[in-house]
């Protein structure tokens, strides 16, 4: 079964095979910067999303009908994340621009 994680070294964002088998005191690796610093993520929370993913409470979108962007707390579920809309023209269509390199993570 495969579990989602967070290191809380360099907030690399990562699945890892866990078994039934796994003990509880085993530590989980970092595949990024091999710290086991590392704590259980949502599931929703996407790969590779980078450092700034949980740096603040907030993640910045872009409106991708009138361009606006602007920054919402970090959603509870992916439902809440889909059902955002723009402040400025109440369009769904946004892309997330916090994380990796900032390229769109979610297309409302």
């Amino acid at each position: 079964m495969q579990s989602r994680f967070l290191c809380k070294q360099c907030l690399n964002v990562f699945d890892h095979a866990v078994s039934d088998s796994t003990s509880p005191g085993e530590k989980i690796q970092c595949p990024a910067c091999c710290s086991v610093d590392v704590v259980e993520a949502p599931p929703w929370v996407p790969l590779d999303s980078g450092p700034n993913i949980f740096e603040t409470n907030t993640w910045e979108y872009e409106c991708q009908q009138c361009k606006h962007k602007f920054k919402m707390p970090i959603p509870k579920s992916p439902t809440e994340d889909k059902n955002r809309k723009c402040p400025a023209c109440s369009s769904a269509h946004l892309h997330l621009l916090t994380g990796k390199e900032n390229l769109p993570l979610y297309c409302g």
